[in-house]
């Protein structure tokens, strides 16, 4: 009986001093106005602003239909008002496909081919045709295909994703 009840009470006791110490905790935040941690929701507030106000520039439909067929994935979205420079920058920021940070900073006016061979990534190649623009990311273990095509005052985006 003494060995329950000692159990009980150190349960307790150690219970209670994990909820005293996570209120302390918010107390001295919220205390000091010039701590980072008080800088830090103003920075993250400014950046959802940001991001936003971009999504303003560039608007999107809502639904971007997922299509999948044996061993490929499509995501097809269409950007109303838009240009494919703007929707391939939007894509890199936003890493809309895996490893966008290697593609290139400006949308390419010809076709190339960049080696990369790091981290299963081969190569990424760019064909570049009129009002099309087609990204293929050549992984060891299938393929990624970026599609960015301008029709009329709309672009659409369509990312496949392909296994060997």
């Amino acid at each position: 009986m003494k060995k329950i009840s000692f159990i009980a009470i150190t349960l307790l006791l150690i219970t209670g001093c994990k909820n005293d110490t996570k209120q302390t905790v918010n107390e001295t935040e919220t205390m000091k106005k010039d701590s980072s941690a008080m800088k830090a929701p103003v920075a993250e507030k400014a950046v959802e602003e940001k991001t936003v106000e971009e999504s303003k520039i560039i608007p999107t439909l809502k639904e971007c239909p997922e299509k999948t067929v044996d061993y490929e994935t499509q995501l097809e979205c269409i950007f109303p008002k838009s240009k494919m420079d703007d929707i391939y920058q939007r894509t890199i920021k936003e890493k809309a496909v895996e490893k966008a940070e290697l593609l290139l900073t400006e949308l390419p006016k010809q076709s190339s081919e960049k080696e990369i061979h790091q981290d299963g990534l081969e190569a990424i190649s760019y064909k570049v045709s009129p009002n099309k623009v087609e990204i293929e990311f050549l992984f060891a273990g299938g393929v990624t295909t970026l599609e960015l095509e301008q029709k009329g005052n709309d672009v659409k985006r369509t990312i496949i994703h392909s296994a060997d």
